[in-house]
């Protein structure tokens, strides 16, 4: 740098620096000037603040004193009313050991002559779970020249629910509002009884319905009739759903190079990244308007209570009931491919399994070849008022999937997902309470499981071609499934109340608090070395009621413009508007020991299977008779499951058949 350049640039930083001093020196005034208006500024008083700490700390004395002395009578010693009247003598105790565990924990007290045990009660569950889910999945999608004309969407919701209110009438025979506890548990129990014993299959046209009563619902049943093996889902599964879950797995190796070419996690943040290939697209043009899918599903696994003797001193009530309803709607109109049949299957599995040991032939019986002692103590509990048990767990979907779509494709692949949709509610219980040796109950036993499941899907699609004739369009192949399973462990075995038992009962009654040993030394105890022995002094309720409806409507409009296809795009296309799965599946699975129930009231003991489908795939161009079905099910409903958004209506379905592929307007063949 120069000496002429260098002084220029010295003033210029003597000019930037004197510029800087004035602009801080004005901002620092108006600073100062507003430091001084607010008070809130000025400087802080310090207060004085005064500690005072009494308690001065010292080491750690917890105060005991230890005396050497010899042992003495804990009588003398000790003044409570546990040891009142007592003699014990004074003896040097063995070594603590580790004992066998017991499932509740014993507080031991003295009396006279016996060593009295307090047993904890068990308490009570409620579980109320409804859940819900909506979804409105209306697509609409025009990359033509927008000249098709669709039906509105609104008509088919109507439709909807009218199907839905004529399932609901082919489940009438065995509907029933939930067994509540309470004074009026047992007479609705009683009453439930009464009305499975009376039900019968809907009779309403075109239902095909099957109803099973006691020992006929055992076992495993698919649509009314007794199987040996129940499908799996894997099995049924539409092929569109199947494919999708084809996953490819890499086997393992021992070697530390297992063959696969594993990604890169970091790759993605290197400078300059960029992936083209974030959809893998199939080789031509897919179009998937259907391939929805609703799941119901609720897991119940409970050992609540249970104990191998039972003194009931009302009625005892256990009812077994699954009802399950399928109706499908399925109407196709246009072009389509080969046709993939729709499954509804109802399953269910009602099963009870025996705790005790069945000897082989020749063997002998545990406890026949020795003598079993009676109980030399026992443990007494007990719950004034009702012991209560209740799961009930409301599931309900309602989808709308109804898309329309007016295509053409001018791309080498091509995927337009519309539908698609995953619905799902879930409820997994697991329940683990008490064990008794002996459960006295004042009132009732009431024990119900009901499994109610319903299924309704309407699928009426409309594809229409100008052009080539594409490979594959699927408008059918849903799956309607209903899986209800109740399976108890062990087996109640009922007879007539026996004196020991109804004595005690009385006493119970009469605010007793004990057992004698009348009850004790009852030859059902032998071989237990302590009983436990709980009293309830109003009913034992146990509910488990399930209620499952996925209601799917998925009536999709497509209109496929494939003038030289081949020739323009040199791929094929293919279309789904069906392939939907609407799944409820219900699993009750109660564990416990086979008891002897003594009943000084009436046993009622039944089991009830009720199945029905509803069936339509006609698709003759004079349509149905749905509306004269309606009417037909109003007769079985009551005038408050009828709102006015699902009245039947008036006007028949009537589908009319297209003159030509190329009309204008391509949907006048869809039901309005």
């Amino acid at each position: 740098m120069d000496k002429m350049t260098e002084m220029v640039a010295h003033m210029v930083g003597i000019f930037h620096t004197t510029l800087e001093e004035e602009r801080m020196r004005d901002a620092f005034d108006k600073f100062k000037a507003l430091a001084a208006a607010d008070p809130e500024n000025d400087p802080l008083e310090a207060m004085g603040i005064e500690f005072k700490a009494k308690y001065t700390l010292e080491g750690f004395t917890p105060g005991l004193r230890y005396a050497e002395g010899s042992q003495v009578d804990p009588t003398t010693d000790i003044s409570s009313p546990f040891f009142s009247g007592a003699n014990y003598p004074i003896l040097k105790l063995p070594p603590i050991v580790s004992g066998p565990n017991h499932d509740f924990p014993f507080f031991a007290t003295s009396a006279e002559g016996r060593i009295t045990f307090t047993l904890e009660p068990p308490s009570s569950v409620v579980v109320i779970s409804f859940q819900d889910a909506y979804l409105t999945d209306n697509d609409m999608i025009l990359l033509g020249d927008g000249e098709t004309v669709f039906t509105d969407p609104s008509e088919f919701l109507t439709q909807l629910q009218t199907y839905q209110s004529i399932a609901v009438a082919i489940a009438a025979p065995v509907n029933s509002e939930m067994i509540l506890p309470g004074e009026n548990a047992t007479a609705d129990a009683i009453t439930l009884h009464d009305k499975m014993s009376t039900a019968e299959g809907s009779t309403l046209s075109g239902v095909s319905a099957k109803i099973l009563h006691d020992a006929e619902a055992v076992g495993l049943h698919i649509n009314g009739e007794a199987v040996e093996e129940i499908p799996t889902l894997d099995d049924l599964m539409p092929a569109f759903m199947a494919a999708e879950d084809e996953v490819d797995t890499v086997e393992p190796t021992d070697d530390e190079d297992d063959g696969y070419d594993w990604p890169d996690p970091f790759e993605s943040l290197a400078p300059g990244y960029s992936n083209t290939d974030l959809v893998d697209i199939d080789d031509g043009h897919e179009v998937v308007t259907g391939a929805n899918l609703l799941v119901n599903e609720v897991i119940i696994n409970s050992s609540w209570l249970d104990a191998p003797v039972f003194s009931v001193m009302g009625d005892v009530v256990n009812l077994n009931i699954i009802s399950q309803v399928n109706v499908l709607v399925d109407h196709d109109y246009g072009t389509f491919g080969e046709l993939i049949a729709s499954t509804a299957m109802n399953a269910a599995t009602l099963t009870a399994t025996v705790t005790t040991p069945v000897p082989e032939e020749g063997e002998e019986v545990a406890g026949e070849a020795e003598d079993l002692a009676l109980p030399s103590n026992w443990a007494v509990t007990r719950i004034d008022g009702d012991l209560i048990a209740i799961n009930q767990i409301n599931q309900y979907s309602f989808v709308t999937d109804d898309d329309s779509a007016e295509l053409i494709f001018g791309s080498t692949n091509t995927y337009i997902g519309m539908g698609d949709n995953t619905v799902i509610n879930l409820t997994d219980l697991a329940e683990l309470g008490y064990g008794y040796d002996l459960i006295m109950i004042g009132g009732s036993m009431i024990s119900v499981n009901w499994i109610s499941q319903t299924n309704v899907l309407m699928d009426n699609d409309t594809v229409t071609v100008s052009g080539d004739i594409p490979v594959g369009i699927s408008g059918s192949d849903n799956l309607l499934f209903n899986s209800a399973t109740i399976n108890s462990v062990g087996v109640d075995s009922y007879s007539e109340m026996q004196d020991n038992f109804a004595s005690a009962s009385a006493n119970f009654a009469n605010g007793g608090v004990d057992i004698d040993e009348n009850v004790a030394h009852d030859s059902v105890f032998e071989g237990t070395e302590i009983l436990r022995v709980l009293y309830i002094e109003g009913d034992l309720t146990t509910v488990n009621w399930i209620e499952q409806t996925n209601v799917l409507g998925d009536s999709d409009q497509v209109h496929l413009a494939l003038e030289n296809l081949e020739t323009t795009t040199g791929a094929t296309a293919s279309v789904t508007t069906g392939s939907n799965a609407t799944i409820n599946a219900a699993t009750i699975n109660e564990f416990g020991v086979d008891s002897q129930v003594a009943v000084n009231g009436d046993v009622y003991d039944d089991a009830l299977l009720y199945q029905a489908n509803l069936i339509d795939t006609d698709a003759d161009p004079l349509g149905v008779a749905m509306p004269a079905l309606a009417n037909e099910a109003v007769a079985f409903l009551a005038d408050d499951m009828m709102g006015p958004d699902v009245a039947p209506e008036d006007t028949a379905i009537v589908a009319t058949a297209s003159e030509s592929t190329a009309s204008s307007d391509v949907m006048q063949s869809m039901l309005a």
